[in-house]
């Protein structure tokens, strides 16, 4: 008897698993380099070939405030079992604070947001216990009490990728295509319910005096919110109402609304592309040493960093000079050959596909065009639910274990 095949689907929260497109029937994407259990970036005693900046073993990486969509809070609340009580006791206490509790979201408060965007850089991810999320139950080994029901952002993040840099632009894209369907059907249920409800109007990256004060709105502020006041006291019941309407909603409404809509189908189309390439990702015909690779020498060896901040590889620094001297004005095979004529190197397929795909090597930048006019050219506001989360930049944490290879011509240390 074979064992039940795991999904895409089977891994999303219960309220999308009938919603979601025949792409959630693949089997899942396992990453068992991030282990949360015994975090990747704790210390653990291991030994390292560069200093190390750990992570915290009572924060790790839910230094990060979530933001829930009011139908899923309305599921934790509506679900009666024992491992979502600590959950429904915590969010009943963020309700009960006003602060952040809009129709749509149960929000990280504002002043949270602002620190969080002016710490970028300062080191404080998986280490500033200010910033640790409210749902996280240190008493129980750093479980987090809204598991089941947790939003895009953490549903999707993970400190190192077993398919390297595909893995990451997979999630990554998982991430955006959550978060639009959490958008939107955060507004479609909240208009439903009560189309007199609406959210809060001040400016992003804006604080009010209450907000600096760490109040709540005035009350005619809030009840502004409300329907009038209509809801208020009644929170809990909205949002139990939301995910009703939600978990109500037919197939053929969701699709209308989420995955038909223009930014539906193109995040679709892009999350398709992306699980594919995890399996079948190709080498370009040019490539060279990554530009932008962060690096520390350790001796024989050479710590680098890529696409991702938490995941770096120890490299025999022979290794990582051969790799220097690819040219952008050849192919990828006259460069193999050339480096095997003139010094002797030869570079096994496996090994340039593992740096590929890790991010060691990589497709030469394009030129840069004339920059467009500074409208066209701001980037996009991220969403309420991924404000928060940016790359914190290179993280001594991030090497973990390593053995370096013996010779250019194996594979590096995964680490």
């Amino acid at each position: 008897m074979t064992d039940r095949l795991v999904t895409l689907r089977s891994k999303q929260a219960p309220v999308y698993r009938r919603l979601l497109s025949e792409l959630f029937d693949r089997p899942e994407v396992v990453e068992t380099r991030a282990t949360c259990d015994t975090c990747a970036m704790c210390d653990h005693g291991q030994i390292a070939p560069v200093a190390m900046d750990y992570f915290r073993p009572d924060s790790k990486c839910c230094t990060y405030h979530p933001g829930l969509p009011n139908y899923l809070v309305g599921a934790i609340l509506a679900d009666t079992s024992e491992d979502l009580a600590e959950g429904r006791r915590r969010l009943r206490k963020r309700i009960a604070t006003r602060i952040g509790v809009t129709p749509q979201f149960l929000a990280p408060p504002r002043k949270y947001g602002v620190v969080y965007g002016a710490g970028q850089g300062a080191g404080f991810f998986g280490r500033a216990k200010t910033m640790l999320c409210p749902y996280f139950d240190e008493e129980n080994d750093g479980r987090c009490t809204v598991w089941l029901y947790r939003e895009s952002v953490c549903s999707t993040y993970f400190c190192k990728y077993t398919a390297g840099k595909p893995g990451w632009a997979f999630w990554d894209t998982l991430k955006g295509y959550l978060s639009h369907v959490e958008r939107t059907l955060s507004r479609w249920s909240m208009l439903t319910v009560d189309g007199k409800v609406t959210e809060p109007k001040v400016p992003r990256r804006t604080l009010t005096l209450e907000d600096i004060e760490d109040l709540p709105p005035r009350d005619e502020e809030y009840a502004s919110y409300w329907g009038g006041g209509t809801w208020v006291g009644r929170e809990e019941e909205f949002y139990i109402e939301c995910y009703k309407r939600v978990n109500e909603l037919p197939k053929e409404e969701f699709d209308k609304h989420v995955d038909d809509s223009p930014d539906g189908r193109g995040l679709l189309a892009s999350l398709e592309a992306k699980y594919d390439d995890i399996k079948n990702a190709k080498v370009p015909d040019v490539v060279i040493r990554t530009t932008n690779l962060r690096k520390r020498e350790a001796g024989e060896n050479v710590v680098v960093t890529s696409y991702n901040p938490y995941d770096a590889f120890s490299l025999e620094k022979e290794l990582f000079d051969v790799l220097g001297m690819l040219r952008a004005d050849q192919t990828l095979e006259e460069n193999l050959a050339r480096l095997d004529k003139e010094h002797d190197v030869q570079l096994a397929p496996e090994l340039i596909h593992y740096l590929f795909v890790h991010g060691v090597i990589s497709a030469p930048e394009k030129k840069k065009k004339e920059a467009a006019p500074a409208a066209a050219a701001a980037p996009a506001k991220p969403t309420t639910a991924e404000a928060a989360v940016e790359a914190m930049g290179v993280d001594a944490g991030a090497v973990g274990k390593a053995k370096p290879p013996r010779a250019a011509r194996r594979k590096p240390a995964k680490t």
